[in-house]
């Protein structure tokens, strides 16, 4: 029997050669690109999971009434929180960001970017695992060093490094910590280096990041309520005191700022300031877009699965009809068809695993990961997942084949029937709709994305060059003046400046910002410049000036704000002159007054809404001249190459001898905000061409039978006079009703989920009209093409064939 069942199956499959062809693929594909997202998810949920106290650590976000949320907090938080608040065990300070280093022993000098700042209890919230040494040691003294397996080799080779001194900057350090990240963490440091000094409590100034370890059981609800009764008592009384207005009037003109809470655990794909951390943040949205896609995949190739076999029933309608009269019952019959189903099913597992064996390093590549597809666990959920998608497939149509009336088969009556017409149509409305909805997806996602890349940011990035600079000492800022000095008599150097923000790094600093005339306060960025950045840059200063070297007060009293900043304030119209207070001034230092106004720029990406600014000079605060990221120049575009190596050359000489010369252009750097949409459009690209494909054979395969059917029809008609239009209108009539009906729901259906996706930027497009006016005509026009070569060649039928036993 089980010999029989071979013989029929195969002998069936090399009949219909082309269904199974179309149907082992689509299902490869789609279980292919399922389980590549699967692995990338467990990639990415694999963030911490090694950190046995992930449930119970979470990162204190502050969140601003117009601000946003900043993923800083202040020094008051960091010590508040723990000494005043019983569910909280303890807090860590550490730097936002990582920082670039040169570690000096004896000769060696070793660079890395991976540098943590932090406080000294840091292993207690992040157990890595020592190696050697020990994490008590490295508690004991702000001049202890803690260095990674690897960074240790890199500087010591073989030798031991416990207990060895090495220089950072000016500074020694003992060696008392060998560690090893054992998982994924979204910090992974090369080296821990405790802050030089502990910090004070202040309010103003949200520099670091916080973490609290809390007590387990403890009500989040409640404790956040604490955290943010703690700000209200040390921060806003005393500041609405100041202003000479109650705390309601000050919580009414300014609003209050919250905690919210990330907990470690999920951290990397799920939080509050879209930051996770220094080694990167999980893109949670690209997951589930992917995901989705994926599913949809797999969905169109079920479809096509269903539509094929329920349209090639008929074909097998006689061998229904005679197992029938020779005693098979209706389940034998689909117990045959549904295992033929998950044989098909299970090639095209097999072909899935080969698939991404060989298209994962592509995709490690474009993700930026190290991705491997030895996943048991997820190798044996994709199998359950094609078992499942298999039975489905299989019992849809096996319930149709076995319903046949044995004596209606026997007779050749069954193709005559209408039944399965309309599930037929239904599966192909639901790939028109999918395959409909992807090419939408794909010309919205690229008119947001030339919008973002076409869109006046506001400043200049053309022919600009920034050069990192490191930690290269107290004199930071001298060695810029004489690199600015020296090559701006470079004929290929057009000018030079330096900010702090640099444009497609986002936010680096932020302060309290007083408007004391009015009792204004509020958080802003804070951006350090040279006197000449805003020309440099292009800004547009819409009010007053910039800066001048002309004005001596300029450097000393000078602040320029942005539009937002002045909307803040309440003074757009009338900014110039007002009196402000920054939180960096002591209290017995003179006000700032605003010497102009400029346009708002983008300093981060488009799913950011710009934030309040000021600009100060370089030279106005003297504790800020160290924290200089990088130089910018202003290049010619004749002869770059020559440019570059004539400024490494003098770097090199007189900057830095000890760092690498790092550069990038800043309009590569600012492309860089919205590299994530340019891999979803890609993404989108890829699967609307493999959907589309899919859609394109499976309409081919089932136009195919359809019209095979109705061969005898097209006989009929040509020998009544029809003409080769006639004919095959009748033949396409139908086709082109399904995907008529299929855009009328597709229309809503993309419209929805596309403005869904255009929600996660704050500067978009409005929704394009011609996606949903041009995709019904590619979608009509596709099936003209596929649908009408079928329908043309069936005009050219044999009439004696069909019609000699008429």
């Amino acid at each position: 029997m089980l010999q029989t069942w071979f013989k029929i199956f195969f002998r069936n499959q090399q009949k219909n050669w082309l269904n199974i062809l179309i149907n082992v693929s689509g299902l490869t594909l789609g279980l292919a690109g399922l389980l590549i997202i699967l692995l990338y998810l467990n990639e990415e949920n694999s963030y911490n999971q090694w950190n046995p106290n992930k449930n119970n650590i979470y990162r204190v976000n502050v969140k601003h009434r117009a601000n946003g949320t900043w993923h800083v907090a202040t020094a008051g938080q960091y010590h508040l929180y723990k000494s005043d608040i019983p569910e909280v065990e303890e807090t860590l300070m550490i730097d936002n960001d990582y920082r670039s280093r040169v570690v000096i022993h004896e000769n060696l000098n070793e660079f890395t970017k991976k540098v943590v700042y932090t406080e000294p209890q840091f292993f207690s919230f992040f157990p890595f695992d020592i190696l050697k040494g020990s994490t008590q040691k490295f508690e004991e003294s702000r001049r202890h060093l803690a260095l990674s397996e690897a960074f240790a080799k890199r500087l010591f080779k073989e030798g031991s490094a416990i207990g060895k001194i090495v220089k950072i900057g000016e500074i020694d350090y003992t060696i008392t910590t060998i560690f090893k990240v054992q998982g994924n963490s979204h910090v992974e440091p090369d080296m821990i280096v405790p802050f030089e000094e502990p910090y004070e409590v202040n309010w103003g100034n949200h520099n670091n990041e916080v973490f609290c370890k809390i007590k387990e059981n403890t009500d989040l609800v409640a404790l956040k309520e604490k955290m943010d009764t703690i700000l209200i008592e040390k921060a806003y009384t005393k500041e609405a005191e100041e202003g000479g207005v109650s705390l309601e009037v000050y919580e009414e003109r300014f609003g209050f700022r919250e905690v919210v809470l990330d907990q470690l655990d999920t951290i990397y794909l799920h939080n509050t300031a879209k930051r996770a951390g220094p080694s990167g943040t999980g893109n949670y949205q690209l997951l589930v877009i992917l995901l989705g896609l994926s599913i949809l995949l797999i969905i169109i190739s079920c479809v096509n699965f269903i539509n094929l076999s329920i349209a090639t029933a008929t074909q097998r309608s006689k061998e229904i009809g005679v197992k029938k009269t020779l005693g098979s019952s209706k389940k034998q019959l689909m117990l045959q068809y549904v295992l033929e189903i998950i044989f098909q099913g299970i090639i095209s597992y097999i072909l899935s695993l080969i698939l991404v064996e060989l298209v994962l390093p592509y995709f490690n590549e474009f993700v930026g990961k190290d991705i491997s597809i030895l996943q048991m666990s997820t190798i044996g959920m994709l199998f359950l997942v094609m078992f499942l998608v298999s039975l489905l497939v299989g019992i849809i149509p096996a319930i149709y084949i076995a319903n046949f009336k044995a004596v209606e088969v026997l007779k050749g009556n069954v193709s005559k029937t209408k039944r399965g017409n309309l599930a037929r149509n239904i599966m192909l409305g639901i790939q028109f709709l999918i395959s409909g909805f992807f090419i939408i997806s794909i010309f919205v996602i690229n008119y947001q994305i030339q919008f973002m890349i076409n869109k006046d940011l506001g400043f200049s990035k053309e022919s600009t060059l920034s050069v990192d600079v490191y930690n290269i000492g107290d004199g930071q800022f001298k060695k810029y003046k004489l690199a600015k000095d020296v090559l701006s008599k470079n004929e290929n150097i057009i000018d030079i400046s330096t900010s702090m923000f640099i444009p497609g790094e986002g936010f680096v600093n932020g302060t309290d910002f007083r408007y004391t005339e009015k009792n204004i306060s509020f958080n802003s960025a804070s951006n350090l410049v040279d006197l000449n950045y805003i020309d440099f840059a292009k800004i547009k200063v819409l009010k007053g000036r910039g800066f001048s070297e002309k004005f001596a007060s300029d450097t000393i009293t000078g602040i320029v704000i942005n539009e937002t900043v002045a909307k803040r304030m309440g003074v757009y119209n009338d900014p110039i002159g007002k009196k402000v207070r920054i939180g960096w001034m002591n209290d017995d230092r003179a006000d700032l007054e605003v010497i102009g106004m400029i346009q708002d720029y983008h300093f981060d990406g488009f799913d950011t809404e710009i934030s309040p600014m000021f600009m100060v000079s370089w030279q106005t605060f003297e504790f800020t001249r160290n924290w200089l990221p990088s130089i910018q120049f202003k290049v010619r575009t004749d002869n770059i190459d020559k440019t570059i190596a004539e400024i490494e050359s003098f770097w090199r000489a007189n900057v830095d001898t000890k760092y690498p010369f790092n550069y990038e252009f800043l309009d590569q750097k600012f492309a860089k905000t919205y590299e994530k949409y340019k891999k979803q459009q890609t993404m989108f690209l890829i699967l609307s061409i493999i959907v589309v494909i899919i859609a394109l054979l499976g309409l081919f395969a089932l136009a195919t039978l359809t019209i095979q059917q109705r061969l005898k029809e097209v006989a009929i008609r040509k020998t009544l006079g029809a003409s080769v239009k006639e004919i095959m209108f009748q033949l396409i009539k139908n086709f082109l009703k399904i995907t008529v009906v299929a855009s009328l729901f597709l229309i809503p259906f993309a419209y929805y989920f596309m403005q869904n996706w255009l929600g996660n930027f704050a500067y978009k497009i409005d929704m394009p009209l011609l996606p949903y006016l041009i995709t019904p005509i590619i979608l009509v026009t596709l099936v003209f093409i596929v649908v009408g070569l079928k329908a043309y060649n069936a005009t050219k039928v044999d009439l004696i064939k069909y019609l000699k036993f008429e």
